[in-house]
């Protein structure tokens, strides 16, 4: 047996409009808790509270966001499953796009000040031995490492709608 329970809020607003374009905000938030009826444990997979906040300009064929996502601590955790607790997080992105005619090339930066996170479903490393060990990363109290999420990561990508 199982009770989960949470709340989805999501929402947009435009700011602005000036010599720069058209400018907007939108914003998400997500909080979801799980708990197993019988053990009294956390359910398994159940992302932390969590939000983005995005500032958003277009202008012609110019489209642009900012990006901020910030992650809770997972300390709900199933320990009947050895889940790994990891600590809150906050990233910055920034994207764009142009548009013309049938052809939009998008190009961003995630994770703009290359911050380690650990990805709060990501699971872990479990046979992690000499060659695993890392004393830059942080050694928690649980079984198994969590799984960092990925580094600064540039991208440039080009579609076409025919």
């Amino acid at each position: 047996k199982a009770r989960i329970h949470g709340l989805d809020l999501s929402g947009h607003m435009p700011l602005a409009q000036n010599s720069w374009g058209q400018w907007g905000v939108k914003g998400l938030l997500n909080l979801t808790r799980g708990k197993n009826l019988d053990t009294g444990d956390g359910l398994v997979n159940t992302m932390p509270v969590n939000a983005k906040l995005t500032l958003t300009q277009k202008q012609g064929g110019w489209n642009n966001s900012a990006e901020l996502v910030m992650v809770g601590a997972k300390t709900h955790v199933s320990t009947v499953r050895n889940e790994v607790v990891t600590p809150g997080y906050a990233l910055l992105h920034l994207r764009g796009s142009y548009s013309w005619g049938a052809v939009r090339l998008d190009f961003g930066i995630e994770n703009l000040f290359d911050r380690l996170y650990h990805l709060p479903t990501g699971g872990a490393y479990a046979g992690q031995g000499t060659t695993m060990s890392n004393p830059s990363l942080p050694n928690y109290p649980q079984w198994g490492t969590a799984v960092p999420g990925m580094g600064r990561t540039l991208y440039a990508g080009v579609n076409v709608t025919f």
